[in-house]
This record gives structure tokens, sequence and C-alpha cells, in this order.
């Protein structure tokens, strides 16, 4: 299904609804929780033009990506769970949440309902919104508005960096790398992660007592996805105690969060230009960047290459005819696909669709492990490595602008 994935609002925003679902169907995509947050917050923003906020969200909405999108834990969900000892795996897979541990004979496996996100979308879609919800965009706004970095030089100068010496964003980020790889100042250090990223107060005492019996290590060593976020939070005050980031737009602080999620992905696509000039410095080798306008242009160009199929071949659905992207012309789709390694290139004979007693026993299976219960407490803390079955369940729109996703014939369920 493609390269694992994370996107920003403006790149999903920025899409027609049929190069979207290119997107969706060449792509594995990790959804940001902050996504789902932007678009939410779009509820409560004053909109020109005579289009009301529910439209725009219903638009955002519908380009969702459904056929391969699931969304990640919260990071701060995944920070907390850190510092109090448990793994963050950092591998570029993401991490889900709600998955129910089954065991089926002597197979094990994980089976995962549609996400409260996935539902939520199908809602707004249709432009229906809990009241919930719209208080939360509410809130959400006031936030963003009244969000304010005078404390970003005081907090860089507690944990011992010399602003005056960075003279660019590199030397940001040297510093708040160098910061997370030493133990200098560890009580200011923990002092900065409980008051400024705002974990929860009843369990500061908690963190402070397990670090402070591990020794204070480097949080590099100690809580590694800790020390990523950390060094993203430190690079962003010391940017804008120098000016290299606005301290004039509030959701500058929401845009640079979003690379709180790239230890779970392989690529990272934006039309925004903050996440250009920063997202790489915190990417690892094997990742990779993607300007929104490039990947957008490259969807453009794929779907008028797939239009010219017949229409018989369309009503298969495009997961039938574009399980892969072209492995001839000069699309970006192919290169980026190049990051999983060439094998992709290769030629496979696949029967597509499978023989109905195939497809019924497949199904089957899948079903057997959605339905039994955790039956074993002990099985909780199973190996994920080692699982003989991964099942999610999707909501899926079987025809999304001029595509059918899954076959025209298909039976609702």
């Amino acid at each position: 299904m493609g390269p694992i994935t994370i996107f920003d609002k403006s790149f999903l925003q920025s899409l027609s609804v049929d190069e979207s679902v290119w997107f969706d169907n060449f792509f594995r995509v990790n959804i940001s929780p902050l996504f789902y947050i932007e678009t939410l917050a779009d509820l409560a923003k004053e909109m020109t033009r005579g289009r009301t906020p529910e439209q725009i969200v219903g638009e955002i909405a519908s380009k969702t990506p459904e056929m391969g999108g699931s969304p990640n834990i919260h990071h701060m969900d995944l920070l907390i769970n850190n510092l109090l000892g448990q793994k963050v795996v950092m591998d570029g897979r993401p991490i889900l949440a709600g998955g129910k541990p089954v065991m089926f004979g002597k197979k094990k496996g994980v089976a995962f309902d549609v996400s409260p996100e996935a539902k939520a979308y199908s809602r707004w879609q249709n432009r229906e919104y809990q009241e919930i919800e719209r208080d939360f965009a509410k809130q959400w706004r006031a936030q963003v508005k009244a969000m304010t970095f005078e404390n970003s030089e005081d907090y860089a100068k507690k944990l011992g960096i010399d602003i005056s010496k960075c003279k660019n964003m590199n030397d940001a980020y040297g510093a708040a790398n160098s910061l997370v790889a030493s133990n200098s100042k560890p009580y200011d250090l923990i002092g900065f992660i409980l008051t400024s990223l705002t974990v929860p107060k009843e369990l500061h005492q908690q963190i402070v007592q397990r670090y402070q019996i591990s020794g204070f290590p480097p949080l590099t060593s100690y809580a590694p996805y800790v020390a990523h976020v950390v060094k993203i939070e430190v690079f962003f005050h010391i940017c804008v105690s120098r000016g290299f980031i606005s301290s004039e737009r509030p959701s500058n602080k929401i845009d640079i969060a979003y690379l709180h999620y790239l230890p779970f992905c392989k690529l990272f696509v934006s039309g925004d230009k903050l996440h250009k000039r920063v997202a790489p410095l915190f990417m690892k080798p094997g990742q990779k960047f993607v300007w929104g306008q490039d990947l957008k242009s490259d969807l453009s160009a794929l779907n008028r290459r797939y239009m010219d199929l017949p229409q018989e071949t369309k009503d298969k659905g495009v997961i039938s005819f574009a399980s892969k992207p072209p492995t001839d012309g000069d699309f970006l789709t192919s290169s980026l696909w190049d990051i999983m390694g060439i094998g992709w290139r290769k030629p496979k004979e696949v029967k597509l669709p499978l023989p109905k007693e195939s497809n019924d026993k497949l199904l089957d299976h899948m079903k057997s492990f959605e339905e039994v219960p955790v039956s074993n407490p002990n099985f909780a803390d199973f190996d994920i490595d080692s699982l003989d079955s991964v099942s999610l369940q999707r909501s899926i729109t079987k025809k999304k602008g001029s595509w059918f996703q899954v076959p025209k014939d298909l039976k609702d369920c």
C-alpha cells in the first residue's frame, strides 16, 4: 500500500477529491491527531465568500484517506507513557490505539475497530456534528489565539542554552540536540518537560521520582521518544527567541507539533513553508520531506492517466487496476515508492479479484479474529512482531469523486 506517510491539513486541502483518491490509494497514510483537531477547529472560524464552516469541514472530510488511513495515538499520550517507562517504537510505523488482542486456536492477532476519528469524518461529510465537537472547536480556536511565546528565551536560559550563539536554525537544532544527549541540568530539564508540555500535575511526582531513581541519564537513552519531542520543543523556543520563526503567528506552534509524528512515517507531505524549512532537520536517513504542490501535481497527472481507461475497468475499483503506481513514465509517486525498495517494480502475477471460494475463506478468517473476546489476560503483552493476523475495520465510501474505490457491484455491508 505504499510508503507510510503523514501529511498536514494544507496539503489535503489543496487536493481535488479525485486527487485525494490517488493519495489514499498509493500511500499508507498515518493520520496525525493534529489534522483531526485542525479540521474540527475550522468549525469555529469565520468563513468568507458565503461558505459556512460546516461546508469547509465537510470538504476536508470528503478528501480524508479511508482505504489506507489510520490515526496515530496522540503524541502527549506517547510522551507520558514513555516517561513512565513504556517503550515507544520509532521505526516508521504508526502506533494505533484500540487494538484488541485475540486468540483463535493457536493463532494470535489484533483486531482494530473503526476508529472514532474515522466515524467522525464520516459524519462530517454529511454535515453532521455532535455538540461536544462544536464546543471543542471553540475551545481550540480560543487556545490558539491565546498562545504567546514571551517565555521562550527564559526557557532556553534556564536550560543552560546561550541563544546568542545560535546564528541560524542549524545552530538551534544543534543546541537542542546537545541538551537531550546530556544530563547536565536534569531538574531544569524535567521541569521544562512537565510545565511547558502541560503534563498532568498528578503524574509529576511519579515521573520525577522515576527519573531520579534511574540516576538522571540523558533523555536519548532514558526515554527516546521524549527526547525527540523535547528536542523539537526546545528548538522551537530558541528559534522564536532568535526570530528564525515568527512569534506573531500562534499557529506556528501547531505546525511545529506535526514533527512529533516523524518517528512514525517514511514520508512527510506538507504545503507549509515552515515544515519545508524545519522538517528535514529532524528526519532520519530513509525518511523524506515531500513538498505538497509537487505531489499534488503528480496525483493530478496520475488521475489523467487512469481517466483514459475503459469504463469497464474503472468499474472494478481502483484497488483492482492500480494496486501500485506505474513503472513507466516519470511519476513522483513511483519514485517515492522506491523508498520501500525496488522489489515492487518487479512484475508479479496476481489474480484479482480472488475466486469467490478464496475470498469467502479470507473473510471468514478475518471475522473470526474480530469476534473472539480477549480470554487470556496474560496475552496482553504479546510480541507484535510475532502476530499471525492484524485486522483493521474501515468505513469506506464506495465512490469518491469520479472513482469507485472498490468494485461498483460490491454489495454494501
